[in-house]
């Protein structure tokens, strides 16, 4: 009998879309399954999920317990490639850290990928490699799609507060709501006079003045957003040494987070290598708690920590066993690290 488990994602703005709902694609799954005589152990879903990276709960579930069957799952099914990822770099890390190791196939009903087959485990890089093309094309259309619109004068996306749409044809175009756009000017008359934006929040919910979206209360934060939206507030340019580089920030604030430095020390670290946050001109210790919460954070401590990071590094996975030697720690069973136990030692 051979034992297979099912994988579905959406993201928010594609579950309105044919053939791309949970329940098109739970049932493309079965069908494809039953045809073939497989078992669906279980169908695993993200809904409302980004595919720009794999931190999601259902596949982080997935994953454990595909490591867990011990080779008792043949194969993840999806309906089609960007279900699981649209990341080439994830899809190769999925395949080589995860699935190969555990002897699970991997099939994308639509791409035509079915790794059961030699041929197709061979060209899966160079599938995800088209996929990932089409997906650059699909987005490049969209885009001049967007600007055609725009330029016929009509509205894409999102409607602001203080509007709402009418349909000119083909077109939807923006008119002003008689209901909220009296708010609208009253909000950008407050802050002209110099009314602070938790001001204007706290003034909009004490008169029961609700946002577009959701049935939440008015914030800054929204309130910023809206104002700079609508260019009423000209946001800050900042004009200095410092640089924005995200990458080379955080790099140094894990490494001294991890040598127990304080978060004050490490604010004066980042001023000295010059680099700066997106939307401000010095690193504040709220900014670097939030840098450090950004990506995942691994206790060096322990072998799989260390191999993670060292992954993460760019280290092969020759490299992160002979750190592991060197670092004192060995496989469970003794002996030494070969590239296949460090691979287990990274998805276990």
């Amino acid at each position: 009998m051979i034992r297979v488990y099912g994988y579905c994602r959406v993201s928010t703005d594609m579950q309105v879309q044919h053939g791309l709902s949970l329940d098109a694609q739970r049932e493309e799954i079965k069908r494809y399954a039953t045809e073939r005589a497989w078992t669906v152990e279980e169908i695993f879903v993200d809904g409302g999920f980004s595919g720009k990276n794999t931190e999601r709960p259902a596949f982080r579930q997935m994953a454990r317990q595909i490591k867990e069957s011990q080779g008792g799952i043949a194969a993840v099914i999806v309906t089609k490639l960007d279900r699981l990822t649209r990341s080439l770099r994830d899809l190769l890390s999925i395949h080589e850290d995860l699935l190969d190791p555990c002897g699970c196939n991997f099939v994308a009903i639509r791409d035509g990928i079915n790794t059961f087959e030699p041929v197709s485990k061979m060209l899966l890089p160079f599938l995800a490699i088209i996929g990932q093309i089409e997906r650059q094309n699909t987005s490049e259309r969209v885009k001049s799609t967007i600007r055609h619109i725009h330029n016929q004068g009509g509205h894409y996306g999102k409607v602001p507060f203080g509007y709402t749409t009418v349909h000119d044809g083909k077109l939807r175009r923006l008119v002003e709501c008689k209901e909220t756009f009296p708010w609208l000017q009253k909000i950008f008359s407050w802050y002209r006079e110099g009314v602070g934006m938790a001001e204007i929040a706290h003034r909009l919910n004490q008169e029961g003045v609700r946002p577009r979206y959701g049935k939440q209360l008015w914030t800054d934060c929204k309130i910023y957003e809206l104002l700079r939206t609508q260019k009423v507030h000209k946001t800050r340019t900042i004009d200095s040494e410092f640089v924005y580089d995200k990458a080379k920030a955080y790099k140094i604030a894990y490494e001294l987070r991890h040598d127990d430095r304080t978060y004050e020390f490490i604010v004066k670290e980042l001023d000295k290598a010059k680099l700066r946050p997106l939307k401000s001109d010095r690193y504040q210790v709220s900014s670097v708690m939030d840098l450090l919460r950004s990506a995942v954070y691994h206790d060096r401590s322990n072998p799989r920590g260390l191999a993670l990071y060292l992954k993460e590094q760019g280290h092969s996975l020759r490299e992160i066993g002979l750190r592991l030697a060197q670092a004192g720690h060995f496989p469970k069973r003794g002996g030494q690290w070969y590239p296949q136990t460090v691979k287990l030692l990274l998805v276990s």
